[in-house]
């Protein structure tokens, strides 16, 4: 919307770094018709000009203040790949062209927003910013940095999932308030002088930025508070020093509810990008026929940023409501009957929720599936597979599929599930992601023991054949994670090759910031155990982890063989049956061809490599930061 066509000034102003896809998956269009819904004017600058003031007057100086993202992703994440080389393509802009966002870009956003328009409040969202908003570890310049609300120069940060609290500080402020009167709304952080007053409220004191910086422990410590403090019910505010300054961190927002949700995610979307755009998004492409029936994740994967962005609690929306956006599907021009993806970050954790309240309201718990299965947390599969068995028999809908995350230990344990799934909606190949087989590596990632997943598969195998279909299922493995030295490496070579399983995707670790993950690989130490973690650090070396996935390329035997040597497991190349690869040269240059001799340089400075097409295949990144569970 234009300032005309809103009759005078927006209220709000929202900046982000993706193109700009009115549709209920992404993020700016779910923030800002939910303005619009409780009486908000809203305007977005879509993938501005960052160096240039003038790119965000375009909509003029808004009434309330400026909302800046990054975007669905985190920005160096959506430049680099886990091996720091550049990404030839953005799936979030138009004709999935590439360098259409700076680095950091919250920082970048923010900074230009204040030139523009000097005393506009700056309200930072998004995954970026809520990731970032205490000292965090930056993986692309390997080193601590303080939180991006200082970077930034914002007046607010909104951390989580948004709605409640955008609507929250939009109300206050149209009442007057001011944007200092906006500092104690649940789910946001700000920053304060050490001499301002603060709110009257419990509050829990983080180690300070130059105590993680001196000391990895306190990094731990620091990491350990924000997941405690993570859960609506009985979290308290958390406030980190930073020098002279302090980082203010309300407790997160309650969820939505069931209802609230329904009505989010019916507002009156487009479904379709902005009609400025000449080339299609390959992000609204590859989602367009889904339906997504709910957020947040109970699992709590130790390199999933869920627990902390979405939220340990699952809120699902109601069967109806799924039904009536499925209905209003089948009704788009060009819809082929076909509804790509039924789900969410976890699809079968559709209404699993913690049955006792009174128990809910003092979890502090980061996971409710690990290391066991908490008692009260309900498994029940009943009003999942109703709603796959109504949707599939809608009038206009040929197949229903199940694409997202599938939690496998959790479908196990109810029976024909697994059966209901590999009979009606698999649309070919159904993918898990077990992550790895090493037990000790799967409690580092807080991530179910690998016998769980091969009683899966075999299900799975028995209910196609039984279908009378041949399908696949597609196992999502993960190398370098910290606590996986050689010899997990090995154990999961030797797995994959027993069990025939050859992958043609792998994720190479990436530490993204706030995550328990990205915390053991800095320092080096399992936060809560306090016991030291293998960490494969340099390129060679998780280069080497990730060759051992693919022992089945005959060309990759030599970077295999190279790493098996370098390991002292000779007796692992050979013809044997229990060798990885047959007798050869090993590869000297590990690498996958020589660096070049002159990196390219990244847009904030930082040397870089081009990332080439199939390293990019060999690598992925599902939802925020990390894969689904």
């Amino acid at each position: 919307m234009t300032a005309e066509e809103a009759g005078g000034e927006l209220d709000v102003i929202l900046v982000t770094g993706d193109a700009y896809v009115d549709h209920n998956t992404f993020g700016v269009a779910l923030i800002g018709r939910w303005l619009e819904a409780h009486g908000f004017t809203v305007g977005v600058i879509a993938q501005p000009d960052w160096d240039d003031p003038d790119a965000y007057r375009v909509l003029g100086r808004p009434r309330l203040f400026f909302g800046v993202t990054a975007g669905q992703m985190d920005s160096m994440v959506n430049h680099y790949t886990a091996s720091r080389r550049i990404r030839n393509d953005d799936a979030y802009s138009p004709g999935g062209e590439a360098g259409r966002r700076p680095d950091r870009a919250c920082i970048a956003y923010a900074n230009r927003v204040k030139q523009a328009y000097p005393g506009v409040p700056v309200v930072l969202g998004g995954v970026e910013a809520s990731l970032r908003r205490f000292a965090h570890y930056d993986y692309w310049q390997d080193r601590l940095r303080r939180s991006i609300l200082l970077d930034a120069k914002a007046d607010l940060l909104v951390h989580g999932m948004g709605e409640l609290a955008v609507v929250e500080i939009a109300e206050r402020l149209r009442a007057g308030k001011g944007i200092a009167g906006c500092r104690d709304v649940a789910g946001t952080a700000w920053a304060l002088g050490m001499k301002t007053p603060r709110p009257e409220m419990k509050v829990v004191e983080a180690p300070s930025f130059e105590q993680c910086v001196a000391d990895p422990a306190a990094f731990n410590r620091l990491t350990m508070l924000m997941y405690r403090e993570s859960n609506p019910h009985c979290a308290e505010a958390l406030v980190q020093p930073h020098g002279d300054r302090a980082i203010w961190c309300n407790p997160p927002a309650r969820s939505l509810s069931t209802a609230e949700l329904d009505r989010l995610y019916e507002l009156p979307y487009s479904n379709a990008p902005h009609p400025a755009y000449r080339a299609p998004v390959p992000a609204f492409e590859s989602i367009r026929g889904s339906v997504t029936i709910n957020r947040g994740c109970s699992g709590g994967c130790s390199f999933c940023a869920l627990t902390l962005h979405q939220g340990k609690d699952v809120v699902s929306r109601s069967a109806g409501s799924v039904e009536r956006e499925v209905v209003s599907l089948t009704q788009q021009k060009g819809f082929n009957g076909v509804i790509s993806d039924l789900g969410g970050p976890t699809a079968n954790m559709f209404h699993m929720r913690c049955m006792s309240a009174s128990a809910n309201a003092v979890c502090r718990r980061v996971s409710c599936l690990h290391p066991v299965r908490c008692k009260h947390y309900g498994t029940d599969h009943g009003p999942f597979v109703k709603l796959l068995r109504r949707v599939r028999t809608l009038p206009g809908v040929k197949r229903v599929f199940v694409n997202s995350g599938l939690r496998y230990d959790l479908a196990a344990l109810a029976p024909g599930v697994v059966e209901e799934i590999a009979t009606h909606h698999v649309s070919g190949s159904l993918t898990t992601a077990p992550e790895h087989v090493s037990a000790k590596a799967l409690h580092h990632m807080r991530k179910p023991e690998i016998t769980h997943f091969a009683d899966f598969m075999e299900r799975f195998q028995e209910a196609s054949q039984k279908a009378g279909k041949k399908q696949f299922l597609v196992p999502y493995f993960q190398c370098a994670h910290p606590g996986t030295g050689p010899e997990e490496a090995i154990e999961l070579a030797r797995y994959m090759k027993d069990n025939g399983l050859r992958c043609r995707q792998v994720q190479l670790f990436m530490p993204t910031p706030g995550t328990l993950s990205t915390a053991m690989y800095y320092t080096g130490i399992d936060p809560y155990t306090k016991v030291p973690v293998a960490v494969a650090r340099g390129h060679k070396e998780r280069a080497r982890q990730r060759a051992l996935m693919f022992w089945w390329k005959q060309e990759e035997w030599p970077a295999v063989r190279e790493a098996l040597f370098a390991w002292n497991r000779p007796d692992l190349v050979g013809t044997a049956p229990g060798c990885l690869v047959p007798p050869g040269p090993s590869r000297g240059n590990w690498q996958r061809g020589a660096r070049p001799n002159e990196p390219t340089v990244g847009a904030m400075g930082m040397q870089v490599e081009k990332a080439s097409r199939q390293d990019l295949d060999e690598e992925r990144w599902e939802g925020l930061a990390g894969t689904a569970c």
